[in-house]
């Protein structure tokens, strides 16, 4: 009797990047890992690792790359996909010249702890802009809400009253995307708040920037697809730019995916506009033709992803004075917000990106 393969979320980390390693080698792909440095912050970490598997003929002037876990704990659906991209690579490989780069958690020290961030406390998907940065305390537009969101934050019940505060700023539709604006755009004057962006370039970018260096830059047209969960409708799939919508390649893409590209900058995506974002970073980088674009799976509603990014980062504020069953119950929250364990979800979450993956192919070849 045939085995059919039964797709699931890695359980972890280390069986997320073993399985992904023994599948490329069973492929026959060019295996490189990326270790990454001890990890800070009182951990005892296995060996982390940024793993790449290189699919299709070396000197492919097309290239295609797939990266998870930018956000740490975003990386087992990421993880996922990138295993059936595997599963199914021998059905659909044919002679079409373009090679495939899959990337296995580009922050691998978030996955392993369940968290967004770096070792270093970042948000790596702010990380990406040019230092030094000089912030102000108190010029960002998230400072205003720091406070309610982290300092003053508590489990509830003792917390009831300043969730009450929290909710108060977005009653309407309009302050609800202000206050979305603020937090998720990215700050770099508060170590211990959301969405820092940090004051120098992180271990994981920079073991990122070495990947792109080595396997992008030679290449006539590459195209990266940023693997993400957390925001929008469940088990829905939207594919965001950071690309105004006026501009020519935001129109090509655009057409290649039927439409259904949003734009940060347009402010049509479920994403407010972001800076420093690993996309952006990568057309940057990139000589050639580039083309980048993140895949955001929704997962939960977005107050209980913001509950729980706000328990996990006050309970790592505080770690020292709570007892350790908050840090379960913090990794629990973030698991629920951030990786859905529902098959339906990932049923849907796998179609949606091979969907994807097909018109990336099809819009690079017709070029």
């Amino acid at each position: 009797m045939q085995l059919v393969y039964s797709p699931r979320l890695p359980a972890s980390y280390a069986e997320s990047r073993a399985g992904f390693l023994a599948m490329a080698a069973k492929l026959g792909g060019d295996v490189t890992s990326h270790p990454h440095g001890p990890a800070s912050g009182g951990y005892r970490d296995p060996a982390l690792s940024t793993d790449c598997a290189y699919f299709g003929p070396e000197d492919a002037d097309s290239l295609i790359i797939i990266s998870s876990g930018t956000h740490g704990i975003e990386g087992y659906a990421g993880a996922a996909c990138q295993l059936h991209w595997m599963e199914h690579f021998q059905a659909r490989a044919r002679d079409t010249g373009l090679a495939w780069l899959l990337v296995h958690a580009v922050n691998p020290w978030g996955f392993l702890h369940d968290r967004r961030v770096t070792q270093e406390g970042v948000d790596l998907n702010r990380n990406f802009v040019d230092f030094p940065v000089h912030p102000a305390a108190g010029a960002s537009a998230y400072a205003r809400y720091h406070d309610v969101l982290v300092s003053d934050f508590r489990p509830l019940p003792q917390g009831m009253l300043n969730e009450l505060r929290l909710l108060a700023h977005g009653l309407t539709a309009e302050r609800r995307r202000a206050l979305q604006a603020a937090i998720t755009g990215g700050q770099h004057e508060l170590p211990d708040g959301l969405f820092y962006g940090g004051l120098e370039p992180t271990s994981s970018r920079k073991t990122w920037e070495d990947i792109v260096r080595s396997q992008a830059l030679h290449r006539r047209q590459v195209f990266l697809l940023d693997l993400h969960t957390g925001l929008g409708k469940y088990g829905e799939g939207e594919l965001i730019s950071y690309l105004p919508p006026d501009t020519p390649d935001f129109r090509r893409m655009s057409a290649w995916f039927n439409g259904e590209l949003k734009s940060m900058a347009g402010g049509e995506s479920v994403s407010a506009a972001v800076e420093g974002t690993l996309t952006a970073a990568f057309d940057r980088m990139v000589p050639g033709q580039s083309y980048a674009v993140g895949l955001e799976f929704g997962t939960a509603p977005a107050l209980k992803v913001l509950h729980a990014l706000r328990f996990d980062q006050w309970y790592h504020n505080h770690a020292a004075e709570l007892p350790p069953s908050l840090r379960d119950q913090a990794r629990k929250k973030m698991r629920a917000a951030f990786a859905s364990p529902d098959r339906q979800w990932l049923d849907h979450v796998l179609t949606r990106f091979d969907d994807v993956t097909a018109r990336i192919e099809a819009g690079l070849l017709s070029k």
